[in-house]
């Protein structure tokens, strides 16, 4: 055989035995489709499939388990307070962000525990067997002898060339880090909270809309139909007005079920049972004074914001692991002291000593380990630094982006308010048109669509609105939760 075709050989063996490792284990049965044959792996899969497909509908209630009964849903009175407090205080992120500040606060301890003295107490004992030939009598001798002996002994470092100091400061940096996530996630609490309450009210005005649209297209179609029966209009008014009442069921009960989603995304935030019936104290949507300017806003967020504050800190504490990766250089010094007790007999407190020590390391050349975590934490430094201007950019692009659009929903409120009023007045004028034989069907249906799209128009503008105040706020740095602290 030529060398050629023992490559060829080698080449379709080294090809064969790598797909076969590229298939699991138990799937030689797979088969791969061929061109043309698709038709056929349908058939095949129907008439002899490999794993038995479920296809029985299981959600009819005599094909599951009996559900246990739930309690009766409870009715409460909810206004924007009641659901902003609720959700603060039952928040698990809030908990969470909570614990973590204990966590950092345990660890200030423990870096500031390595500037105090240790004292260590130890116990040891010991039992020895000898052999030795006696002098006098030249006979073996063995000889059992126990030792017992207890300490206390005393290290005070009193200086570590600024290391421990680094890491205290470090520490007390990201506490204080901590200190802001909790503030921060209330405050996501308290924006998320407002926007699922005005969500629902939106939701609510809404159904609102929906539910007086069909009143008016059905009242609409009943005047029709009795126009029609008296020969006054034609068949296709009956028709267009059927259509128009069919569609706004179908828009009535999508809002019907938006606004039950949305009361159950209230429930959610506030951590109250799913199925609460939640009734508004008011269903109008507040319109608050807003007189501050951008300027403002963005000084107060550069001041506030918690963003911010944390990469601040992230900065100061990558500063302090700088000097704590220097104090590689200098020398550290450590006094101890300690009392020793010993004795034959348990538990060896007879004989005493005592010990005082003290002592000066200082490494020379550690083959370049310091120089290379100077190196590691200076980029990591810089690295902070450029995050914090980052953050900062970052938020001053989000607080404009927030006041622009509370000016824009502003400006749609009082555009909406005025169109709103006109559609109403155009809505009356058609359907009194029509009623008197003057007017036609399609005026009527295009001045109620009309006025379906201006109410829909105010009321969602009032929601941006609302939920751009919120929105702001909390781009604002301004605290949810008053503390001492944050009356500043």
């Amino acid at each position: 055989m030529k060398k050629k075709e023992y490559k060829l050989l080698g080449a379709s063996v080294m090809a064969a035995l790598a797909l076969t490792a590229s298939f699991p284990a138990g799937a030689a049965d797979v088969e791969i489709t061929e061109p043309g044959k698709a038709a056929e792996t349908v058939q095949k899969a129907l008439e002899h499939p490999t794993k038995q497909v479920n296809f029985d509908n299981m959600l009819l209630a005599e094909k599951l388990p009996a559900a246990p009964e739930t309690p009766e849903a409870e009715t409460i009175q909810i206004d924007l307070k009641g659901a902003v407090s609720t959700a603060i205080q039952n928040n698990r992120d809030i908990r969470i962000s909570e614990y973590a500040l204990t966590e950092a606060e345990a660890a200030v301890s423990e870096a500031a525990a390595g500037k105090n003295p240790s004292l260590d107490y130890s116990f040891s004992a010991s039992r020895n067997r000898s052999e030795g030939t006696s002098a006098a009598t030249g006979r073996t001798v063995v000889s059992i002898q126990n030792s017992y002996n207890n300490g206390l002994n005393v290290t005070w470092p009193l200086w570590t060339g600024g290391r421990v100091e680094g890491l205290i400061n470090a520490a007390r940096y990201q506490r204080e880090a901590a200190e802001e996530a909790v503030y921060l996630s209330e405050a996501d609490t308290k924006l998320n909270a407002t926007s699922a309450y005005y969500q629902y009210l939106e939701a609510i005005n809404l159904e609102d809309v929906s539910r007086e649209s069909v009143e008016n297209l059905s009242s609409h179609l009943t005047n029709v139909q009795q126009q029609y029966n008296a020969g006054i209009v034609a068949k296709l008014d009956v028709l267009s007005s059927n259509v128009s009442l069919a569609n706004a069921k179908q828009e009535y009960i999508t809002a019907q079920n938006t606004k039950n989603v949305a009361e159950a995304n209230l429930n959610n935030i506030m951590r109250l049972p799913m199925s609460t019936k939640l009734v508004p104290t008011d269903t109008n949507f507040p319109e608050p004074e807003f007189t501050i300017t951008m300027d403002q806003a963005l000084a107060i967020a550069d001041k506030n914001r918690w963003e911010i504050l944390q990469a601040e800190y992230a900065y100061r504490a990558a500063k302090e692991q700088v000097k704590v990766a220097k104090s590689g250089y200098l020398p550290t010094v450590q006094v101890g002291g300690g009392y020793n007790w010993d004795d034959d007999d348990f538990p060896g407190f007879d004989h005493e000593g005592w010990t005082i020590s003290g002592g000066l390391s200082w490494s020379l050349w550690d083959g370049g380990a310091t120089d290379a975590q100077i190196k590691s934490a200076k980029a990591a430094m810089r690295s902070a630094e450029e995050s914090l201007q980052q953050v900062r950019e970052s938020v001053a692009l989000e607080v404009r982006q927030d006041y622009l659009n509370i000016l824009s929903a502003k400006e749609k409120i009082r555009a909406t308010e005025a169109a709103v009023a006109e559609a109403e007045e155009a809505y009356k004028i058609a359907t009194v048109r029509y009623k008197s034989g003057v007017g036609i069907n399609l005026d009527v249906l295009d001045a109620q669509y009309n006025l379906n799209s201006a109410r829909t128009n105010y009321i969602t503008a009032m929601y941006d609105y609302n939920v751009g105040l919120a929105t702001l706020e909390k781009a604002l740095g301004i605290p949810a939760v008053i503390r001492p602290e944050t009356k500043k």
